[in-house]
C-alpha cells in the first residue's frame, strides 16, 4: 500500500514539474487570416517598389559576406539592409525599451503584473489572431499605458506574400486591435525581422513605422534549457558592457530588446533584467517614447474621450526628463559592473516558429503527457 502511495506521489510530482514547461503548440500555417476586398481599395500601391516575392529559404546563402552588398539577396542569412526610417534602438544613451512579441498569451498577465509593480511601460507587438483569443489582456495592457504595435495576424514571412496578402495581414490585425481598444497601431514589427524595400514601402504607404531591435536574447531558442536564466540575462549584460550585438544596424546608443510573452521562463527573467538595468542607470521607455513619439496609436473618433483619460493617467518619463538626470545616472551606473558568457545572437531571426494553441490543443497535449507518465510508471 505504501509503495502504491509513493508511486502516485512520484507521478504527481513529475507531472507538476512537466506542466511548468509544457506549451501547447500550433503551426502558424493553421491560422486563417481574414480577407476583405475593401481593405485593398484603401491602399495606394503606386509608390510601392516592384520587387519579386521571395519564397522562404530563398535568402539563405552559405557563403554570404553580410557586408551590405549581399544582405537583401541573403536576407535570411544576414538580415535586410536597414533604411534610415527603420527603428532599431533608442537614440539616446542609457535609454531602454522592453518589447514583447507574439502575444497576448496566457502568460501576459504575469508580465503585466511585473511591469505594473516596477511602474514600467513596454511595447507589445501583438498578433491579430491572439488578440481575438485574449481581448481582455490586450485591453489591460493598453489601459495601463503600454505601447501596442502590430505583429501581423498569422506571423508569416512577409517577403513571401503578395502585396494583397500583406494588406490582409495588416488590416486584419488593425481590425482586431481596434475592436478591443478603439485605436489602431502606428508601429509594426515584421515577423522574423524580414522586410525588403517592397515590404517596407507597402507598410509605409499604410501608415506604419517599421520597428526592429538591437538586443535579442533568443528566448525562443533557449527557454527550455537549464541555463535559460544566464543566457537571457547574459544578452542584456553583454549589450550594457558595450559588446557588439550584431543587430545595431543604425548604431543607436540606446537599446530596444526583443522578448516574447509566450514563454514563462523568459518572463521570469524580466524582474532580474529590470533590476540589473536600473542599477546601471538605465531609464525605461516604450519604443515609441524613446524615439520621441508620444502618439504611437491612431485615435478613432469613437475613442477620443477614453483615450484622453488614458493618456492623462500614463506615467511615461520623457527623454528630456532623462537628460536632466544624466549626471546622476552616470555616477550611479559607474559603481557596478558584471561579466557573463555571451549568448548566441543572429541578425535575421526574430521569434519562435510556434505559438500558443487553442484550449482544445492544450488539453490534448496535457492528455498525452499524463498518458506518457502513466506508461512510464
Amino acid at each position: 500500500m505504501a509503495l502504491n502511495v509513493n508511486l502516485f506521489l512520484l507521478r504527481i510530482s513529475i507531472l507538476a514539474l512537466a506542466l511548468g514547461f509544457v506549451q501547447a503548440q500550433v503551426s502558424y500555417d493553421e491560422i486563417k487570416t481574414p480577407q476583405n476586398a475593401k481593405w485593398l481599395e484603401s491602399v495606394d500601391l503606386s509608390t510601392v517598389p516592384k520587387l519579386p516575392v521571395r519564397m522562404v529559404g530563398s535568402g539563405t546563402c552559405p557563403d554570404a559576406l553580410c557586408d551590405g552588398a549581399d544582405n537583401d539577396k541573403c536576407f535570411e542569412s544576414c538580415g535586410n539592409n536597414p533604411s534610415p526610417e527603420d527603428i532599431y534602438g533608442c537614440p539616446q544613451d542609457h535609454q531602454w525599451a522592453l518589447t514583447f512579441d507574439d502575444g497576448p498569451s496566457n502568460y501576459t498577465s504575469e508580465l503585466l503584473d511585473i511591469l505594473d509593480k516596477e511602474d514600467i511601460k513596454a511595447t507589445f507587438c501583438v498578433m491579430g489572431s491572439h488578440v481575438a483569443q485574449y481581448p481582455d489582456i490586450l485591453k489591460r495592457a493598453y489601459d495601463s499605458g503600454h505601447h501596442i504595435a502590430s505583429h501581423t495576424f498569422s506571423h508569416p514571412h512577409l517577403m513571401s506574400l503578395t502585396n494583397e496578402e500583406i494588406i490582409y495581414e495588416v488590416k486584419a490585425t488593425e481590425e482586431a486591435i481596434e475592436k478591443v481598444i478603439g485605436v489602431k497601431p502606428k508601429y509594426i514589427r515584421p515577423p522574423f525581422g524580414e522586410a525588403d524595400d517592397r515590404v517596407k514601402g507597402l507598410l509605409k504607404t499604410m501608415g506604419y513605422k517599421v520597428l526592429l531591435w538591437n538586443v535579442d536574447p533568443t528566448d525562443y531558442d533557449v527557454y527550455m534549457l537549464r541555463n535559460v536564466s544566464s543566457l537571457i540575462q547574459g544578452s542584456f549584460k553583454m549589450a550594457v558592457q558595450g559588446t557588439d550585438t550584431g543587430l545595431n544596424l543604425n548604431e543607436d546608443p540606446g537599446f530596444i530588446s526583443l522578448q516574447h510573452d509566450l514563454y514563462k521562463q523568459s518572463i521570469e527573467q524580466v524582474p532580474k533584467v529590470i533590476t540589473f538595468l536600473k542599477n546601471k542607470g538605465y531609464k525605461f521607455f516604450t519604443a515609441a517614447a524613446c524615439n520621441n513619439d508620444l502618439s504611437p496609436h491612431s485615435i478613432t473618433d469613437e475613442s477620443l474621450s477614453s483615450s484622453a483619460a488614458n493618456i492623462k493617467n500614463q506615467k511615461v518619463a520623457s527623454p528630456n526628463e532623462f537628460i536632466n538626470n544624466a549626471a546622476t545616472n552616470a555616477t550611479s551606473s559607474a559603481a557596478s559592473s558584471s561579466t557573463s558568457a555571451r549568448a548566441t545572437s543572429t541578425s535575421s531571426v526574430s521569434g519562435s516558429t510556434i505559438t500558443l494553441a487553442s484550449n482544445a490543443s492544450y488539453i490534448m497535449s496535457l492528455a498525452i503527457l499524463v498518458l506518457s507518465v502513466t506508461i512510464l510508471f
